[in-house]
């Protein structure tokens, strides 16, 4: 036969044990819920944020690279100018380039 349960009877169940085991499944429930819905999203909203500002920071430096090899390419040609022209009334017919240049 099945024992009646009255309020009497279950009170030990919802004060005791049993009852913290059922409020600390709930709570963790709660916490998986709370981290899958908001936290895991928010994570991976960051971190896609943080590669893209890593692709925008390799794009920016590589057009800068671009422009300093420019610029110097710039300065070596009006450098080898000047020593051309300053070489040739100083040191006449060799022409003579500056050590570093090679030739």
């Amino acid at each position: 036969m099945m024992a009646e349960l009255d309020a009497a009877g279950l009170a030990p169940y919802l004060a005791g044990p049993g009852a913290a085991v059922i409020v600390l499944l709930l709570v963790l429930y709660g916490l998986y819920q709370l981290v899958v819905k908001h936290g895991m999203p928010l994570v991976q909203a960051l971190g896609k944020r943080h590669l893209d500002q890593i692709d925008t920071l390799i794009g920016v430096q590589r057009e800068e690279g671009r422009a300093i090899a420019k610029a110097l390419g710039s300065i070596d040609r009006r450098l080898a100018r000047l020593e051309g022209q300053t070489d040739a009334q100083t040191l006449a017919p060799t022409q003579a380039h500056s050590p570093d240049r090679g030739a």
